[in-house]
This record gives C-alpha cells, structure tokens and sequence, in this order.
C-alpha cells in the first residue's frame, strides 16, 4: 500500500467525497485546458483520475457506493440497499479550509517535480549523445 493510499484511508467518508468531488471539477478544468492548449503537463490527469479511483476503492471497501453528480452526492450501502443523501456534509466539509486540496496539491506539485527530474535527465543524456555523434562524426570527417 503506498503512501497516499495510507493517507487516503484515514479519512471519512465525507471527506472522501468531498476530494472527489474537488478532484472531479479539476479534472474537467485540466481537460479544458489540454483541448485549448494551455497544458504542457498532460500526465497531471493521470495522476487526478488514479487519485479518484483510489478514493472510489477506499469508499466500496467500507461497503459503499457513492453516486456523485447534479443531483447530490448519495451513499448506497450495499449490504441494505439504503440509500444517505451527504450533499449537506460534502458541502460543509468543501467551504472548510480546504486542508485536503492542498494535500491534493502538494501530491501532484511532487509527482510532477519527480517527473520534471525525469525529463531533464532524459534532455541530458540526450545531450550527451548528440554531443558523441558530433564528435565521432567530426572526427570521421578529418580522417
């Protein structure tokens, strides 16, 4: 189990929702975004829509199905077939500081840091291998 997951857990129900909620709306900005063009980091979708499937997981773990959309937000236990209208928490738990978007943040600001040092350490070696061709070219060239 990795990291976030662990965090993940922790967390309520409520809670949950109301990331995925969050989740759900930046997902449709980025998506937006990418079809204008304005998004070079395209893999940050990835990483909102592996969170969403975590989340989802944790959720039908602990017996429950969730059902988010404009109706309201709505917990299905699956063991009665009861259904709990949470719209009310969600939206209390979204208007308080937004604790759990900011840890949201910090999780894709850190993935795409790692990814950033992947992709200058690729730009390097790609460097240094043009650099190699040049030179056994140049030096071919002398001969």
């Amino acid at each position: 189990m990795n990291k976030e997951t662990k965090e993940l857990n922790t967390k309520t129900n409520d809670e949950l929702c109301a990331l995925i909620t969050r989740l759900n709306s930046q997902l449709l900005e980025s998506r937006f975004k990418v079809a204008v063009g304005e998004v070079d980091k395209t893999h940050v979708i990835k990483q909102i829509r592996k969170t969403i499937a975590r989340c989802m997981f944790i959720i039908s773990q602990r017996g429950y199905d969730i059902s988010i959309g404009s109706h309201g937000v709505y917990f299905i236990n699956k063991k009665d077939h009861k259904i709990e209208d949470v719209t009310k928490k969600v939206q209390k738990v979204l208007s308080q500081p937004e604790q759990a978007t900011k840890e949201s943040k910090q999780q894709v600001a850190k993935d795409s840091k790692h990814q950033e040092a992947k992709d200058s350490k690729l730009q390097t070696t790609k460097v240094v291998k043009e650099k190699k061709i040049k030179k056994t070219s140049t030096t071919k060239g002398d001969k």
